[in-house]
């Protein structure tokens, strides 16, 4: 049962990667706000305008990297130490590019006093399917420790 709930759970946290990576990519909008470009042009904002969202790519892309590998380790192989560390390794990477993507997100909309848009709120989803991925992780590692500690039959 452990190495099916460890797949399983690993399956639903690629897919948030991927969810959360697919809108990260496609987080874009034109803005005219002045309080935050200091421009009369209308500017085209993307999300590789500020490191925290590249910080936060390259997290998921670890994280997508890290569950195609131990998917394919753990149907080799089956369960090992390296799943737990792995997965507590990988655990506090997604969730400090999500804690950071969310918080820099939420001080900007702030310190420019702007209304949510659609830059802010795909950014926002983003977020949320990393912090999703991450607690899919956390299964992960539960699961993993269970089935080491399991008595062999």
């Amino acid at each position: 049962m452990g190495k099916a709930v460890i797949l399983v759970v690993r399956l639903v946290a690629f897919a948030c990667l991927v969810g959360a990576l697919v809108i990260l990519l496609m987080s874009s909008q034109y803005s005219d706000n002045e309080s935050l470009f200091y421009t009369d042009e209308q500017l085209q904002t993307k999300f590789t305008d500020f490191r925290v969202y590249i910080y936060m790519l390259g997290c998921i892309g670890v994280g997508i990297a890290y569950n195609l590998f131990q998917t394919v380790l753990s149907l080799s192989i089956g369960v090992s130490l390296l799943d737990l560390f792995g997965d507590m390794i990988i655990a506090n990477v997604l969730v400090s590019g999500a804690a950071a993507t969310y918080g820099f997100t939420l001080e900007l909309s702030r310190a420019a006093d702007l209304e949510p848009t659609s830059f802010f709120n795909k950014i926002f989803v983003s977020a949320g399917l990393s912090l999703l991925a991450t607690l899919f992780t956390l299964i992960s590692l539960i699961s993993a420790h269970v089935a080491l500690k399991a008595p062999a039959h």
